[in-house]
């Protein structure tokens, strides 16, 4: 026979009982921790998903406004430029020196070296003492890629010293919006290249990215600005600072040395 003590519910107080009512609060905890768990992972997700998606924005708002001035490059090179695409040569490569002359068409250090010394590197080239090579490394704007795209198709036309002369004697202020197609085309009318297949060039963008390639072989060479003036591969200090007769005597040192 049972008494009715065996039937009764353990006492609040005991031992058992506490351990069980520890045990349900430890799984309420545990179980209210995972789900705060699974929340935090939720919205990090979310969060995440929209950050990428900003900066997907980011990027387009970036490039669309880079190529609304414009019209896109297609990766072309100027059929005259030199091997590997960086540059046109002029004078002949047997001469005694090369010079590598590194400019942005908007840099106005690249302007002032050019005022001094730009008849210098002609003349240099007519007596056959120098073979120049003009490097348009594109780095300051849309600007820039415009003016380096219509050098391209002066290359092309035959006429890139007296089109790079006449762009350099017309430089506008840096990153105003110079350098327009229309501004472009006149130029090239003011020395002769007022045809039909320069004006498409122009337009059309033919080399409108070939700027930004000469750009990163600039930095390969591990140049830092612009102009940059190299005489048998080495570099000259500050030649933006190097009057006619300071250039010249640059010029006549690496004949003898070379």
């Amino acid at each position: 026979m049972t008494s009715d003590h065996d039937n009764r519910p353990p006492a609040r107080g005991s031992k058992k009982g506490q351990a069980r009512a520890r045990a349900a609060a430890l799984r309420e905890e545990a179980e209210a921790r995972a789900l705060a768990e699974r929340r935090r992972e939720r919205f990090m997700r979310a969060g995440i998903s929209v950050g990428v998606l900003v900066v997907i924005a980011v990027i387009t708002i970036v490039l669309v406004n880079r190529s609304s001035d414009g019209p896109e490059g297609t990766g072309a090179i100027p059929s005259g430029a030199i091997e590997g695409g960086t540059g046109v040569a002029a004078g002949e490569a047997s001469a005694p020196v090369t010079i590598d002359y590194w400019f942005d068409f908007q840099c106005p250090f690249c302007g002032e070296f050019e005022a001094q010394n730009g008849p210098v590197l002609e003349e240099l080239v007519a007596d056959g003492t120098a073979q120049v090579v003009y490097h348009p490394a594109a780095f300051l704007g849309e600007e820039s890629d415009r003016a380096s795209n219509a050098f391209g198709c002066a290359i092309d036309a035959g006429r890139p010293v007296e089109f790079l002369t006449e762009l350099f004697a017309n430089q506008p202020a840096e990153r105003t919006g110079g350098y327009t197609t229309d501004d472009l085309l006149a130029s090239g009318e003011a020395v002769g290249l007022d045809d039909a297949v320069f004006e498409s060039c122009v337009r059309d963008g033919t080399y409108a990215d070939w700027g930004r390639h000469v750009l990163d072989a600039f930095r390969d060479e591990g140049l830092e600005a612009t102009p940059s003036v190299l005489l048998n591969g080495q570099p000259l200090e500050n030649p933006a600072a190097m009057s006619a007769d300071e250039f010249r005597a640059a010029v006549e040192t690496a004949v003898t040395t070379s």
